[in-house]
């Protein structure tokens, strides 16, 4: 059995698939040039693909393309061991489902893609434990790879269990906040209508339009701090407050303030450090 023969294997089961450096610098990064959007279950494809790199890790996108999603349980950090966490949680004792053992001796333990919305997210249900699902992928067994189907528990000997409720990180609830956002006062007039803008565009963005209109008017209100249009901790603090307001549109999947401080920061920080030219006028 060959890498070639198990990706073709995978591809039959429906796992559409994608090759991985088997060495290293850069082990387990796809060697195709979309990484895993290029994952396909085309024999023809993965054969000239497993032709040009034999060794190639075998790599399956998770989630909707797959069909499967993978809670895996690192253990290369002894103060952020997996398996102590699940413990710790009350969940040391895993659902009968397909798992296979990683090369670093940790886990990937492998369910059904719900059909709730499961994001990818590393650390955020507790330390050493990682989620791969829709817009990722993980290395699946093959043969020299050093990831091996667990004797009892693999897809020819248990069915693949639903993902429990806990592969959801708890995120807590923000603080109500209600009110119109307030007006910053005291500066120049372009300054005030250009915070003001942005702040009731970031405030009132429709559902699938929060984080683009976030990062682009934190970004945008940068760019002026940053050629010193606008005051830079007033437009900071200003465009924080209004980011805060933003309604949950997904009641499954609310914001979180340090998730959407650290949004804020990024976009405007961006910004500052790409000044608009200054024009007559506006300062």
């Amino acid at each position: 059995m060959t890498p070639l023969d198990t990706a073709l294997l995978y591809a039959a089961r429906h796992w559409p698939v994608f090759p991985c450096r088997a060495a290293e610098p850069g082990r387990k990064r796809p060697l195709c040039p979309h990484g895993f959007r290029d994952a396909t279950t085309d024999r023809d494809l993965i054969a000239a693909w497993w032709t040009k790199w034999p060794e190639a890790l075998i790599g399956v996108p998770t989630g909707d393309a797959s069909g499967v999603v993978v809670l895996d349980i690192d253990v290369k950090d002894p103060a952020a061991n997996g398996f102590d966490t699940l413990d710790d949680l009350g969940h040391a004792i895993l659902p009968d489902t397909p798992m296979a053992h990683t090369a670093s001796g940790g886990l990937h333990v492998y369910f059904l893609n719900p059909e709730r919305e499961l994001r990818c997210s590393a650390g955020l249900i507790g330390p050493g434990l990682d989620v791969r699902a829709t817009g990722g992928y993980v290395i699946a067994p093959s043969p020299g790879s050093g990831y091996l189907w667990d004797p009892i528990a693999n897809p020819q000997t248990v069915a693949f269990a639903p993902a429990p409720e806990w592969l959801w990180p708890h995120r807590p609830s923000r603080p109500p906040i209600s009110g119109r956002v307030e007006p910053v006062t005291g500066l120049s007039p372009y300054a005030e209508a250009a915070i003001e803008s942005a702040c009731r565009a970031i405030a009132t963005a429709g559902p699938g339009r929060q984080e683009i209109t976030l990062n682009a008017e934190c970004f945008s209100i940068g760019t002026a701090a940053g050629a010193g249009l606008i005051p830079h901790d007033i437009a900071l603090q200003a465009l924080l407050r209004a980011a805060a307001r933003m309604p949950d549109h997904n009641p499954a999947m609310p914001w979180r303030l340090d998730e959407i401080e650290a949004k804020v920061r990024r976009a405007f920080k961006h910004g500052v450090a790409r000044p608009r030219e200054a024009r007559h006028g506006l300062s």
